[in-house]
């Protein structure tokens, strides 16, 4: 990515928390939705798949890091009981302010996850030092605070250029390090390109590692093929999950209406924050209990996902993803020269 060129990056309680079985830059450049009152979360349609936040309250700390020359903001469950399974979040690019995805940080923490947010440097900075900073932030948080960390659970989420950048810290934290050999997975959310990742190291990541993607239907910013060619790569052995998030209106009880739209800003704070709900939460949500605490339900609830209902559907699983539009129809489409994968193949 050129220098000067920002990336637009980018209730009741849980029945699946995962401890239920114990007790600077303006980065995301495009339109900003207006949320009527019956939109903004708190109303849910009734038997439509929907996440719903946990019984934990958010502590906040903040731990240093030289790599990204930023503090490392980790999100502590209150009163968790014991160690906690650990969230990596990598943000898009220059969304380095973790307000941007309060939201969903709240959320994973209310159902007893730590969550570890570490920026890494926009402008300035080749692909190698940001991923490297990314890294070397989560490393700093583990040192930092790994006595409240379950390493042995382990999923990592990553937005944009933090959703390319995935493959690469899984490769990390799972191979390399170990981590989540009672559990892990790897959420992508319309990621752009992946560097410093190979069809080989698709492959060698842990059979065990949940790996899903999300992409939405009103994305101009990346090309949809970016996710599909890691879905693609990524062998059939494995529990892989591609899903879209589609634009649409959604009618609420009493005669309301909310008009959802899907587009690269929706897992960003105050956009969509329903679409949030029913789109992004869920997919968070089962890879997480299904890493985390599987059993027949959790793995159940993961299977059916996205196949639910008729009508408008906001999340919809797809088992052969094929994009719909064309490249020239996203700003960073998948024939770009900075697409280090295109050697690997076409998806």
């Amino acid at each position: 990515m050129a220098q000067g060129v920002v990336l637009a990056a980018l209730l009741p309680l849980c029945t699946g928390c995962f401890f239920a079985a114990r007790q600077g830059v303006k980065a995301l450049r495009g339109d900003k939705h207006t949320t009527p009152a019956a939109c903004d979360g708190t109303v849910l349609p009734p038997g439509m798949p929907a996440g719903v936040d946990g019984p934990y309250a958010l502590v906040q700390h903040a731990v240093p890091s030289a790599a990204a020359g930023r503090e490392v903001q980790v999100f502590l469950p209150a009163q968790a009981p014991g160690p906690s399974p650990v969230i990596l979040f990598a943000h898009g690019f220059g969304a380095d302010r973790w307000t941007l995805y309060e939201g969903l940080i709240r959320h994973l923490v209310s159902r007893g996850a730590v969550v570890v947010f570490a920026p890494y440097p926009t402008l300035g900075a080749t692909q190698d030092q940001r991923y490297g900073a990314l890294w070397d932030g989560f490393a700093a948080a583990v040192a930092a605070e790994g006595v409240a960390m379950d390493l042995s659970r382990v999923g990592i989420i990553g937005h944009s250029f933090g959703g390319g950048a995935v493959p690469f810290l899984a490769s990390r934290a799972f191979v390399d390090r170990g981590w989540g050999s009672r559990g892990g997975f790897i959420l992508m959310l319309a990621p752009w390109y992946s560097y410093g990742t190979s069809d080989n190291d698709l492959a060698h990541l842990p059979s065990w590692i949940l790996r899903g993607w999300q992409v939405y239907d009103g994305d101009t910013v990346n090309d949809q093929r970016m996710a599909a060619d890691l879905y693609a790569h990524t062998p059939a052995t494995a529990g892989r999950y591609f899903f879209q998030a589609n634009s649409g209106t959604l009618s609420l009880p009493k005669g309301s209406t909310c008009p959802l739209t899907a587009d690269h800003r929706t897992p960003v704070q105050g956009n969509s924050p329903l679409l949030q709900r029913l789109a992004v939460y869920p997919v968070v949500d089962a890879l997480a209990d299904q890493a985390f605490m599987p059993s027949a339900d959790t793995a159940a609830k993961l299977a059916a996902l996205g196949h639910q209902g008729g009508g408008y559907r906001p999340l919809v699983r797809e088992d052969t993803p094929v994009p719909a539009k064309p490249q020239d129809a996203y700003r960073w489409p998948w024939t770009h020269p900075r697409n280090p994968r295109q050697g690997e193949g076409t998806p």
